[in-house]
């Protein structure tokens, strides 16, 4: 059976030279720290993770995936380091205001993040949900 031929059709668009802002917070974004975050909601309020990750994303954090952890009864946000680099936690900790007690879990050498945020029931403590 012959299908008819399909006609595209290519129209030129001008992009405008100066385009808006279109970040949520507004605030310019830093350059890279190199550290990759995973972020999990572990506490079952729906746009937290989402919240968070453009949070890191302005503070100079690359963001690998947000989604939701196994379960959404976590009382308190944890900070998983998937290398035995403690540093990456205290930067990351200190960003979110929180105590660096991180957890090691280094199961997976080539793990495709370096930290693990697990958001809990105490989200309404970090910075991005305490701003106007």
């Amino acid at each position: 059976m012959d299908r008819p031929a399909r006609i595209r059709e290519f129209t030129e668009v001008e992009i405008p030279a100066n385009l808006p802002d279109l970040r949520i917070s507004g605030e310019k974004t830093q350059e890279s720290m190199d550290i990759v975050v995973r972020i999990l909601n572990g506490c079952g309020v729906s746009g937290v993770a989402y919240k968070l990750r453009e949070y890191l994303l302005t503070h100079g954090f690359d963001v690998s995936e947000t989604t939701n952890a196994d379960h959404f009864n976590y009382e308190k946000t944890i900070v998983y380091i998937h290398r035995n680099d403690y540093k990456m936690s205290r930067t990351i900790s200190e960003k979110l205001n929180i105590a660096n007690n991180p957890v090691l879990d280094d199961r997976l050498p080539d793990y495709p993040c370096d930290v693990t945020v697990l958001i809990g029931k105490d989200y309404q403590q970090l910075p991005p949900f305490q701003e106007k």
